[in-house]
């Protein structure tokens, strides 16, 4: 009885190890201009924006919740444009903001706002 159990235990481990490698696979087949906002900044990151360098709109906030301080979030794309080059807006909790212009997000795995407030009223 015991050695059935311990032929059955290892047998579904076995089966199920080689399904592991195609789940990760799936889930790193993101775009390649995914990537992470990390804030550096004081004051957390309530808004973002992502806009094409070509677009003078900056559409909606892309953010579910806000970024505080030494935490990030992951930007992840859906559209299926072959476009690099964006604009990154971040807005922080007093209402100032910092802009990232033309950022290669083809090429670009992370983009830091540092600071003690934005740049821009």
């Amino acid at each position: 009885m015991f050695s059935k159990l311990i032929r059955n235990t290892v047998l579904v481990t076995t089966l199920a190890f080689p399904i592991v490698p195609l789940a990760s696979e799936n889930a790193l087949a993101n775009d390649i201009r995914d990537f992470l906002v990390y804030n550096n900044n004081e004051l957390e990151i309530t808004q973002l924006y992502v806009s094409s360098v070509k677009s003078r709109y900056w559409g909606n906030n892309i953010l579910n919740s806000d970024i505080i301080n030494g935490s990030f979030d992951m930007i992840t794309f859906s559209n299926s444009s072959n476009q690099c080059n964006y604009d990154v807006k971040a807005i922080y909790s007093d209402g100032t903001y910092d802009l990232m212009r033309q950022a290669d997000l083809c090429s670009t795995y992370g983009i830091t706002f540092y600071g003690h407030g934005g740049d821009y009223r």
